[in-house]
Order: C-alpha cells, then structure tokens, then sequence
C-alpha cells in the first residue's frame, strides 16, 4: 500500500512531543502515518512496512524511521513484534475532544459549561496568567534537575522532600516562626493540606465556621464532609470576630477557616488587632484555626499572619506556590504542632502514600534561583498596578467595590444589571467573559449581585465594552423607571 503521510499533516493532530504547526521530518512521518491509520487505510491487524522499506519509500533515515515507529507504539497506535515488524493494533482510537473534567465545584461546574464558547477574558478566575507565572524560572529549574539522578529512596519520605522542608524551616524562622522537623508537612497543593486536615481532624457532623464570602473548594469540601457551616461575615479588617465570639457562646465549634492575607475573593487582610480576638477566642473555646496564607508572599508589605503570632499552638497553616511559581506545579504545606502534623502524614500516606519528591526538588530549585526574590518583587509590583487601574476602570463603570486592595489577585465587585445572575452570567460568555458570580463563594450559596475579579486579566478592551454596555442598560432600566 502506498503511503501518502506528507500530504495529510495539516489535516492531522501533532503527535506528541512535538510544537504545534512546526512539524519537523519526523513529525511529519507520524502524522502521515497516524492520519493513514484512523481513516481505515491500514486496518487493524495490518502489517506495516519494514524500519528500511518506511526510511527508503519516505526518503528519511532508517534511524528516523525507527524513531516514528517508537513514537507510533506509544500512542497505541502501532504494536512492535519482536523478529515479525509493526502492525496497526487491533482497536482503531480515532482522535477525539479531551473528556470535560469532573466538577470539583461550582465555579468549576461554571466553567465547563462555558466551555464551549470561545473565552476571551477570564474575569473572575482564580490564578495568573501564563505570561505572569516565573516560567522561565521553572524552565531553568527543569534543566537543572534533568541533569540529576532519579531519587533513590523509592517513594520517600511521607513528610516529603527534606531539602524543600529545610529551606521552608529557614525561611518561616527568619520571620519569626520557629518550626521543628516534625512541624512541616509537603502536600499535593495546598487542596491536599485542606483535605487532609479536615478527613483527620474533624467528624461528621461537626460545626465549623467558614468566612463569607470564602474559597469555593473549600466550602464544597466540608459539605461532602458532612459538616455544618457557619458563617462569619469577612470585614474590610478581617472576619467579623464579634459574630464569631457569639457564635462561640452559644454552641460549640470544632474549626475556623479562615483565608487570612489577600483574602480570596473580597482582597481583604486581616489586620494585626483582629488576628489577636482570633487567637484569644481560639484558646477560650478550644477552637482549631486553619489559616489558608496562599496568598501571603503577594502582599505589597510584610505582614504578620496567625501562625506566625501563635507559633502554631492551635494554628494549621496552609499555603502552596501555586500563585508565586505556578498553578501547574502542585507543591504545597502544611505547619502545625507535631501531634498533629503526625496525624495528618499519616493520612496522607494512606491518601498517596507520598507526595512527588521529583516536584519537590523543582520547587526548591526554584526557591533557591537568585533571580525567585527579584520576581517575586516585580510581581507584586505589578498586582499593586493592575489593582489601581482595574479599580478605576470597574468604578468608572459603575461596577461598587467592597474594598479597595493595595495589592493581590482579587476585588469584590457588585455589577449593577436587571438580569438575574444566572442570565447575566450567560451574557458574559456570550460575549467572551468569563464572570465568576458570588453565589460560589457564599456557605448557603444564595444568590447575591456580588462577583470576583481578577485584576491581571481584568485589562482587556472586551471587558470594559461588556461593562459599558451593562452601565447603559442599568442607566436605561432606572430612567425607564422614573419616566412621568
């Protein structure tokens, strides 16, 4: 059978392995391959040519032929016999869409259903753009570890990386907070160190107070856990510890979530006098605090969290590198009292029985570039812009902000429209905006004219003619309205 590969690569899906619409020779003579195969031109079963007669009739080399072959029988695709040559598997996979993924929660569920439509501002996400993440650092940092030995100690050790635990030791102790061995916990992101937290120190049932509004995922974890919300209003300073302490009084509580620098999604951190009634109530009640500080090296200034003001006593503290390095690389931690920190590997071991040291080692590559500090700065830089300029521009919309951040990812705006959310959310993707609404981040998750934006992806000509447009349909609804 005659081969006709060169003709069909703009038609077919790049192998892997290779850069998009930059197909070398090789490349070339998968794709041709590939596409012969999925349209039915070699059917299952069938037997390819020869290593040489493929490099003769493609005018390749045999090493080249041999290397297409290799990268064929990784798809699934071909099947390599030993002394008989390569044939065509026996089930033919046509190319197809990726699956959706699984709804983690209702701002994931949000975003599958939009997922359809082409998205060209992603207004209420939840991390930095790509151009915004020290990739460069990640790449150097791959090159780095590719010149390393694998780990040698089989999965490792359940508390994770030492190196990486020792570097975080220092850097927690030069701001203040001293930390033992035992005291530090590598997880999967700081997702895993929440999960792990609430499977091992909390029951069915229980009470925990939650801030409103709050994290999504966190909120969906503790109803599939089956524990009771209780909702504590977050202020400009902080989480109402008023309505917490009566809170308090009245019934017991187990735990207190709370998201304390650069609070997700109002942008709000939580000040030095609140964080004092937090710890006073905290031991009063013997209540457990979980601090999720994964925004804690955006500040635009130093700032004292809670466990470092507790020496982590009652305090669990979270955070990950997801928003200073990447999302993509799901390294995280967790510091608490030895007794606990214990229990929770224990869980983890049962969870994952450890988490990737291989990972682990490039998060400490990165830590540890010279360059990481002058990054983090101009990060931070960069948010405090983007936070004065979206501010101005959601204003000038007649978008009302809650709060008025000097630094992070997120504002806490109110969107003046006549739709419902749902409707309005709609029209938002049909235009090309991605709207995360307030309903996701609410513990009894009512409707509310509250939403989160994201100020570096906020910047965006689609964006602001969406808003005008919602400013002169608000402005027309209430003239409408006071017509004689």
């Amino acid at each position: 059978m005659k081969l006709t590969y060169t003709v069909l690569v703009s038609k077919t899906i790049q192998p892997p392995g290779t850069a998009p619409g930059r197909p070398g020779v090789r490349a070339r003579l998968v794709a041709g391959l590939s596409a012969e195969i999925v349209a039915g031109r070699w059917p299952p079963g069938s037997a390819l040519p020869s290593v040489r007669e493929l490099a003769r009739s493609a005018a390749v080399s045999a090493f080249t032929a041999a290397e297409a072959y290799n990268m064929l029988v990784a798809s699934g695709l071909v099947e390599a016999r030993r002394g008989s040559g390569h044939f065509v598997t026996g089930t033919r996979v046509a190319p197809r869409a990726a699956a959706a993924p699984a709804v983690a929660d209702a701002l994931w569920e949000r975003r599958r259903e939009a997922a359809a439509r082409p998205i060209r501002v992603d207004a209420g996400g939840g991390w930095l753009p790509a151009d915004w993440q020290y990739g460069e650092g990640v790449r150097g940092a791959l090159r780095a570890l590719a010149r390393r030995p694998l780990p040698d100690d089989g999965y490792g050790s359940p508390f994770g990386h030492a190196g990486l635990r020792a570097h975080l030791q220092q850097q927690w102790r030069s701001r203040g907070l001293a930390l033992a061995d035992d005291q530090v916990l590598l997880t999967n992101g700081a997702s895993q160190a929440l999960d792990l937290i609430v499977r091992t120190l909390l029951e069915r049932d229980d009470v925990v107070a939650v801030e409103d509004p709050a994290y999504p995922p966190t909120l969906e974890l503790l109803r599939a856990r089956g524990l009771k919300l209780l909702a504590v209003p977050r202020l400009g300073n902080g989480p109402d510890v008023e309505v917490l302490a009566r809170a308090l009084r009245r019934r017991r509580i187990r735990a207190f979530f709370t998201n304390t620098t650069l609070h997700n999604p109002t942008g709000t951190t939580t000040e030095l006098p609140v964080a004092h009634r937090i710890l006073e109530l905290a031991e009063r009640h013997d209540l457990t605090i979980v601090e999720d500080d994964i925004f804690g090296e955006l500040a635009p200034a130093p700032v004292v969290n809670l466990a470092m003001l507790d020496q982590c006593r009652r305090v669990v503290h979270v955070s990950s590198v997801s928003k200073t390095i990447a999302p993509s690389l799901r390294v995280g931690h967790a510091l608490a009292a030895a007794p606990v920190l214990q229990r929770l590997a224990r869980a983890k071991v049962l969870a994952a029985l450890a988490t990737s040291e291989i990972m682990e080692q490039l998060v400490l590559q990165v830590l540890t570039d010279p360059h990481y500090r002058r990054h983090l700065h101009a990060l931070r830089q960069r948010l405090g812009g983007a936070q004065q300029r979206v501010q101005a521009t959601l204003r000038a919309h007649g978008v009302e902000l809650a709060f008025r951040p000097a630094g992070g990812m997120f504002l806490w705006g109110h969107l003046r429209s006549p739709d419902s959310v749902s409707r309005l959310w709609r029209r938002g993707v049909g235009a090309g905006i991605l709207l995360a609404p307030g309903e996701s981040f609410r513990p009894d998750g009512r409707a509310t004219p509250w939403w989160r934006f994201n100020v570096a992806h906020c910047e965006a000509a689609a964006l602001t003619s969406f808003l005008e447009g919602l400013d002169m349909r608000a402005t027309g609804e209430r003239g409408a309205g006071t017509s004689p």
